[in-house]
């Protein structure tokens, strides 16, 4: 890929954002892939999420050929983000401890290519096999707040705050917002700021002083927005809330994202360790999506499997727009 892969995802959310569609207000039905059957999470999710597939089973070459299908000819692959994490070494080779005394570590980002099921031919469905018990949308959001372990919730004011000072989170009555879900949309948001509290996550655009309009301040209501999707879309009430997707605003993420290409990927990184802190789910690894992908093959490997399959070629190494 002869383009930076940071340019090429962050190209594909200005596209998008162009043609009015905002990516982290788009919902998506637990895309997920076809062989673990484990959700794509962070960046992924609204990589894969935001595309205009039907199916949310996705896999990789390697996966298609195990499975006994094949990618269709001339279909085009869409990156998967990942990441490598190696350990920081001085001139002689020594490790370099932190000031936990553990080894010091550094990410490097990867992709592989992943594919839709409906770009596959020969390869079915999973089977849907019904939950014994189903919680509706409301229900399960309301969960998700009683149950997060982040701090107190007032329901006071006309104004929805995350106030760091305080440590708390003041939120009008539920009956003043136009619907349920825009309540829940808005509380989320202001949870997911709460994560970054110094206690917690201790994000410097919570814990630090923060100029309105700056860096820091769009970066960290990106946080807030993303994770409150993320949370929004757990619960399966984010296509039900009404967003602002006027000319300034979405102008204004355009510009942010040309000035800084990599702005998505760490704020998608830092907004699915605030999801799972307030669900309560294990954090082992700092960044979103920090191991390879099962199945991943790597380019030489797709090249001769595609060799060995009569009419099959090699995918295309680009993203898919």
């Amino acid at each position: 890929m002869s383009k930076d892969i940071y340019e090429i995802i962050t190209a594909r959310f200005i596209d998008q954002l162009k043609r009015g569609t905002v990516p982290w207000q788009k919902p998506w039905a637990g895309v997920q892939n076809i062989v673990s059957k484990k959700p794509y999470r962070g960046i992924n999710s609204l990589i894969l999420g935001g595309s205009d597939f039907q199916s949310p089973y996705w896999l990789t070459f390697k996966q298609a050929h195990d499975l006994d299908g094949k990618v269709k000819k001339g279909e085009k692959a869409t990156p998967v983000i990942y990441y490598k994490l190696f350990e920081k070494r001085d001139d002689y080779g020594n490790m370099i401890l932190g000031s936990n005394g553990r080894p010091t570590r550094i990410p490097f980002i990867r992709w592989s290519n992943a594919f839709n099921l409906d770009q596959t031919e020969g390869i079915e469905a999973p089977a849907q096999t019904p939950t014994q018990e189903v919680i509706q949308p409301l229900d399960k959001a309301a969960k998700i707040v009683s149950e997060a372990k982040t701090c107190p919730i007032y329901h006071t004011g006309f104004a929805a705050v995350y106030s760091p000072t305080e440590d708390v989170i003041r939120m009008p009555a539920q009956k003043t917002f136009r619907s349920p879900e825009s309540y829940y949309q808005t509380l989320f948001h202001e949870m997911t700021h709460s994560t970054g509290h110094a206690s917690r996550l201790d994000r410097e655009g919570v814990t630090l002083p923060i100029k309105f309009g700056s860096e820091r301040y769009s970066k960290e209501e990106l946080i807030a927005e993303l994770g409150a999707s993320f949370l929004s879309n757990e619960a399966g009430i984010l296509n039900q809330v009404q967003f602002d997707n006027s000319a300034a605003y979405l102008g204004s993420w355009i510009e942010k994202f040309q000035n800084d290409p990599r702005m998505i990927f760490t704020t998608s990184s830092q907004a699915q360790r605030s999801t799972d802190l307030i669900l309560g789910i294990e954090q082992k690894e700092s960044l979103g999506e920090s191991q390879s992908p099962a199945g991943l093959a790597t380019p030489k490997e797709e090249r001769a499997l595609a060799q060995k399959i009569p009419g099959q070629t090699p995918p295309t190494r680009g993203i898919h727009l």
